[in-house]
């Protein structure tokens, strides 16, 4: 059974999405950045830390989906006034999103990411106010979810489960190559 260490609802829906057999184990981690931490770096070591506790014999995974412009990390808005003074930073600009996932199962711990661009339409501070009173995104990096009907996104380039929160790629990826790292180490 696979072990989501995540609150996300999103990214639950992408694991119901794909029947697979789940359930849901939030880690809780400080998630502030250290002084001069790269956003590569930070997202690392915040998706690894979500895999808490390693000794469970289930497979884990944990995620984590950042928000980078101009080389910072947009993070989740404290406020509304945060969630519409960054939204406006990212009207008519494109920015990267980044979603890790790590994985641990039997003794291997995985790291992996991947990364999609987003370019916001231009929009009037009246309609970003709008946005935030219906989708209230304060629990989303960057104050926003692609999802949302009249959101920011004009377009993307990328994995839209990345920009959801959950690299799906990546999951296959490693999935296809820990099947073959334990078929071979079964024999």
């Amino acid at each position: 059974m696979i072990v989501l260490r995540s609150r996300s609802p999103r990214r639950k829906q992408v694991l119901e999405s794909l029947d697979l057999d789940f359930r849901v184990e939030p880690e809780d981690v400080d998630e502030r950045s250290f002084q001069n931490e790269s956003p590569l770096e930070y997202l690392n070591r915040i998706t690894l830390s979500k895999l808490g506790n390693k000794t469970e014999k289930e497979l884990l995974v944990s995620c984590d989906t950042i928000v980078v412009h101009d080389q910072r990390i947009l993070q989740k808005p404290a406020d509304f006034e945060e969630a519409v003074a960054i939204l406006e930073s990212l009207a008519g600009k494109t920015h990267i999103v980044y979603s890790g996932l790590g994985i641990y199962d039997r003794g291997l711990e995985q790291f992996a990411f991947d990364s999609s661009k987003v370019t916001f339409r231009d929009w009037t501070k009246e309609q970003i106010i709008e946005y935030v009173e219906t989708y209230s995104p304060f629990d989303k990096a960057g104050s926003y979810g692609i999802q949302d009907t009249n959101g920011p996104v004009k377009r993307y380039e990328g994995s839209y489960t990345n920009i959801l929160g959950f690299p799906i790629r990546m999951f296959f990826q490693y999935h296809r190559i820990w099947e073959k790292y334990l078929k071979g180490n079964q024999a």
